[in-house]
C-alpha cells in the first residue's frame, strides 16, 4: 500500500474524527501557510523525531497533548522553545514559521487518529508513515490543483 493509502485508511477507520472534507481543509491551510512546502516538509520531519520521542510506550498521553495543540495552536505544550528554534534553524525557516505549521500538523495527526493514540498517529510514531514525505506529497499535490 502507497502513503497515501494508508493515511487513507487511518482516516477511514470507524473510530476517527476524520473525515474527506476536514482533512481537505486542514491540507488546504498547511498549503496556505507562510512557508514553502519543502520547508514544511522538514519540519515535519523534525516533528516526527519528537514525536516518537515523546511518544514511546505513550501513545495516548502524546495524543492529549497534540488535542491541546491542534485546538489552541500552544506549540509550548509539545517543543520547548530551543527546540523550534533548533527545528527553524536545521530547516532554514523562521521559528515563527515553525510555530504556525506545528498545529495544522498536530490536527492532522489527531483527526486522522482515535483517542487511544490509533490510526494514523500510530503509523508516524512507528515509521510506517513518514511525515516529512507526507507533507512534501501535500506539497506536490498543490501544484496540480
Amino acid at each position: 500500500m502507497d502513503l497515501m493509502g494508508m493515511v487513507n485508511q487511518a482516516i477511514a477507520s470507524q473510530d476517527t474524527e476524520a473525515d474527506g472534507g476536514l482533512i481537505g481543509s486542514i491540507l488546504g491551510n498547511l498549503n496556505n501557510a507562510p512557508v514553502e512546502n519543502n520547508k514544511i516538509g522538514g519540519i515535519a520531519s523534525n516533528l516526527q523525531g519528537v514525536l516518537q520521542a515523546k511518544g514511546q510506550g505513550n501513545a495516548g498521553g502524546l495524543m492529549n497533548v497534540l488535542q491541546t495543540v491542534a485546538a489552541t495552536g500552544a506549540v509550548e505544550q509539545l517543543l520547548a522553545n530551543e527546540q523550534i528554534s533548533a527545528i527553524a534553524q536545521r530547516v532554514g525557516a523562521d521559528p515563527a514559521m515553525v510555530k504556525s505549521v506545528t498545529p495544522l500538523i498536530a490536527q492532522f495527526l489527531v483527526k486522522g487518529s482515535n483517542a487511544r493514540g490509533g490510526g494514523l498517529l500510530q503509523k508516524v510514531l512507528s515509521g510506517e508513515v513518514d511525515l516529512g514525505q507526507m507533507a512534501g506529497l501535500i506539497g506536490m499535490a498543490n501544484k496540480f490543483l
